[in-house]
């Protein structure tokens, strides 16, 4: 492939920076899109300033703190576990491009708490230290080099538990970290062409290379045991030496260094672009992707600013993960993840086949991941005739306060800030905009034949709004005539609704993200 295609194909996008714009590269850079977020980013000027913004708000982030009871020894304790869940969620919520890669990863590098607190010979009295540790690392180095990522990963504890790495020995090899490491984390089963990236002969020395690691319960690392390595010569890819871990993990990136780099921008095409990859714009990322050392950073930072990036095709193309639905509905509408909310959405990600920390599979969960065997596109995954109902139920208690969610919502900060709250016209447009990735005239807005109630002596004036702009100010004002929709003023200047007019927009949020279109971000 020639440079000159590859730099077409990767051109930086200069077209409008417009707000549906901007909030496209919110929504794939954070949870989803708040409005301080998209205004932050507009004034950026361009496109290209607001991701290298992103970028380097992500890169010089602070690494959270330890909690508290990480010091205090050994921990097997579940709300120990939730609340290592809470302050991902908490990040997600917050923070930007750094917390949505930890997610990411979670996927990638997939770990699961469930497989080390209840099986033999591993850490049933500690399993929530090491997961602890496993989430650090990714946080620390997840936008770092990925040659240094791989390392650091495969030497962490609860990684070294979870794929039996621990039970690797010169006399008793295991294979599973060596196969996942090949097949998960670094080449993938097959390259661009459809051909094998290794055999099952490399497998196997691959596992004799990485034998002689354990695990401290109290220290919550791994360490090398040398009495418990196989020091013989192995065979990889080809070429004999005396590998170790470090030298496995060298030599699959100097000998698969394409292969790697081909595996690696697939994944992360698939979460920040489109569940159906696009082989010539991945094969641009490829070789971008070797040319900065496998730099995580750089890579996407060719993949935010490029022309394929913002193609308007992609807007709205991707089914929301339950932790995107609950955490982007949170960012959309300006609520504070409180305890009692945190819980009530753990339980609800947990019942939607997303518990984070928790993924189904060694492959981590299918929604996130490339198209399976069968062509079908990963993110399908995520909905079905239960699991959709599910979504509307959930955020609808959280709008209204139900089922012990948290306190009842009330809109008007949020209304305030992207309108007139006064123009019941605007107020349904601008909501309807901020919560859907796509177009108005492609978001399936239920038409409604009754006129706007009220005095027919007063009919509004709707010149020059669409039909979906009409209907959705139907929508939301139902038995309200036009003409009452006002806000009111307290003493200290403060603008409120009237409880009537509260319940109308609780409805119509609760309208809104029942929308199909909802579910695409």
């Amino acid at each position: 492939m020639s440079n000159s295609f590859n730099a077409a194909n990767a051109a930086t996008y200069t077209g409008p920076w417009s707000r549906n714009v901007a909030a496209h590269l919110i929504r794939r850079t954070h949870a989803g899109n708040s409005v301080n977020e998209v205004n932050r980013a507009r004034l950026a000027g361009s496109a290209s300033q607001a991701a290298d913004d992103i970028l380097q708000r992500a890169v010089t982030a602070v690494l959270p703190e330890n909690p508290v009871w990480f010091s205090r020894g050994p921990s097997a304790d579940i709300d120990h576990l939730y609340d290592i869940q809470f302050r991902m969620m908490n990040q997600l919520y917050a923070g930007g491009l750094e917390a949505r890669m930890v997610l990411f990863w979670t996927n990638h590098f997939a770990v699961s708490y469930n497989n080390m607190n209840d099986l033999p010979g591993k850490a049933p009295g500690s399993y929530v230290s090491h997961m602890h540790t496993y989430v650090r690392v990714l946080q620390q180095y997840g936008l770092g080099n990925y040659r240094e990522l791989v390392r650091r990963v495969s030497k962490n504890s609860a990684m070294v538990y979870y794929l039996n790495n621990y039970n690797n020995t010169r006399l008793s090899p295991n294979e599973d970290f060596a196969r996942e490491l090949l097949e998960l984390f670094t080449t993938g089963r097959v390259d661009a062409g459809g051909n094998d990236n290794y055999t099952e002969q490399d497998v196997a020395e691959v596992a004799r290379a990485v034998t002689g690691w354990r695990v401290n319960d109290t220290t919550f690392t791994a360490f090398f045991d040398p009495g418990r390595h196989d020091e013989d010569a192995k065979t990889i890819f080809g070429r004999t030496g005396n590998y170790d871990l470090d030298g496995v993990i060298d030599l699959i990136f100097t000998e698969k260094a394409p292969e790697v780099a081909w595996f690696l921008s697939t994944k992360i095409y698939t979460m920040f672009v489109s569940a159906e990859p696009d082989p010539a714009f991945i094969a641009t990322m490829a070789q971008h992707c070797q040319q900065v050392d496998f730099n995580i950073a750089e890579l996407l930072r060719m993949v935010l600013k490029s022309e394929h990036f913002f193609d308007e095709r992609f807007r709205g193309c991707r089914i929301k993960s339950p932790a995107e639905v609950f955490l982007g509905f949170l960012r959309h509408v300006e609520l504070e993840p409180t305890p009692v909310l945190r819980e009530y959405i753990r339980l609800s990600m947990q019942n939607l086949n997303e518990e984070l920390l928790r993924p189904d599979t060694v492959f981590g969960w299918d929604g996130y991941n490339p198209p399976s065997s069968d062509g079908l596109p990963g993110h399908l995954a995520w909905l079905n005739t239960s699991l959709l109902p599910t979504r509307w139920n959930n955020l609808t208690d959280i709008l209204f306060g139900r089922n012990d969610s948290g306190t009842v919502y009330n809109p008007v900060r949020l209304v305030e800030k992207i309108t007139d709250p006064d123009n019941p016209f605007s107020v349904a447009t601008s909501l309807a905009r901020h919560l859907l990735a796509v177009p108005l005239s492609l978001s399936d807005i239920r038409d409604v034949e009754e006129p706007f109630a009220g005095d027919t002596m007063y009919p509004p004036d709707t010149t020059g709004l669409s039909s979906e702009e009409i209907n959705l100010a139907k929508n939301l004002l139902g038995p309200i005539p036009w003409y009452e929709w006002r806000t009111q003023t307290t003493t200290s200047g403060e603008r409120y609704y009237e409880n009537a007019l509260l319940v109308q927009l609780r409805e119509f949020l609760s309208y809104l993200v029942q929308l199909p279109s909802y579910q695409h971000y």
